[in-house]
């Protein structure tokens, strides 16, 4: 997903002045690169357990590789702070190409493609690659954002499968989560259209394009904006339970009255009032 244009999203939100978007997930049988650096030390004041479970490597150069390093091992501790210990079951590996081209070999994207980062493998052989424009073109909070997005989906791996908007808008809301900052200034562009239209009657999916070549960052964004209904409405209790359960083998609207005690339909019109409130 491009990382340019006043409309554009990184993984699910409309770009912002602090560009504070996430990451986009796919999951192929590549296996991880030979790196050129490698760098396994992480800050001194963050823990030791985490630290080793984090490697960062590629051939961005050391200064930016350490960086990342304690970036990781940050997104990695906020996500089992919400997931629990040790829910993320593997190693977090982390690669940084130096170049455009290497970051499109390394994952197979699209030639120009300006993903700021993608999940390449499943389980024991996923890893991370971090497209080398997102130092430039993000913010720290930003860069932040992207790799919590990314472990969060390493934790959902070996889970059943949940739908896009659950388990994209919980990959955002991981990484949003300690954020100070309003829900219009992270996905106001989202929250625009709830003011100019009607609101949401589906829940959102953003695996689908709109926009001609663009990508569906309204879905994502409205993702990321369900996700966090649920949680403020119910608690982040009920949204993990609600993820689990659906990844049991439970549809959304038959797990919604066993977590939440109220029917999907009921929940989409609640979501809807809460958009327009919060979109002023």
């Amino acid at each position: 997903m491009r990382m340019t244009g006043a409309r554009a999203s990184a993984a699910l939100l409309a770009l912002t002045p602090l560009l504070g978007v996430g990451g986009c997930s796919v999951a192929t049988p590549r296996a991880p690169a030979e790196a050129s650096v490698s760098s396994g030390a992480g800050d001194a004041g963050q823990s030791a357990d985490l630290t080793e479970r984090v490697e960062v490597s590629g051939s961005a150069g050391p200064e930016r590789i350490a960086a990342y390093q304690a970036m990781t091992v940050t997104a990695l501790e906020r996500v089992e702070d919400l997931w629990g210990q040790g829910a993320v079951r593997w190693s977090v590996r982390v690669e940084l190409p130096a170049t455009a081209a290497e970051f499109e070999e390394l994952t197979g994207a699209a030639a120009g493609a300006q993903v700021p980062a993608t999940t390449v493998g499943s389980m024991g052989q996923a890893h991370i690659v971090v497209h080398p424009d997102s130092w430039d073109l993000l913010t720290p909070q930003g860069r932040q954002a992207v790799l919590t997005h990314e472990v969060t989906h390493l934790s959902q791996q070996g889970d059943g499968s949940v739908p896009s908007w659950l388990g994209e808008g919980l990959a955002e809301y991981t990484a949003h989560r300690d954020s100070d900052l309003p829900p219009a200034k992270i996905a106001g562009s989202a929250l625009e259209d709830v003011r100019a239209g009607p609101v949401p009657t589906t829940w959102p999916d953003p695996t689908t394009r709109s926009r001609g070549t663009d990508p569906a960052w309204r879905d994502y964004a409205l993702s990321w904006l369900a996700c966090r209904y649920i949680a403020e409405t119910w608690s982040e209790e009920a949204l993990l339970e609600l993820s689990a359960t659906v990844a049991g083998g439970l549809t959304v609207k038959e797990a919604m009255p066993e977590v939440l005690g109220t029917t999907e339909t009921n929940a989409l019109a609640g979501w809807g009032v809460w958009l327009r409130e919060i979109a002023g």
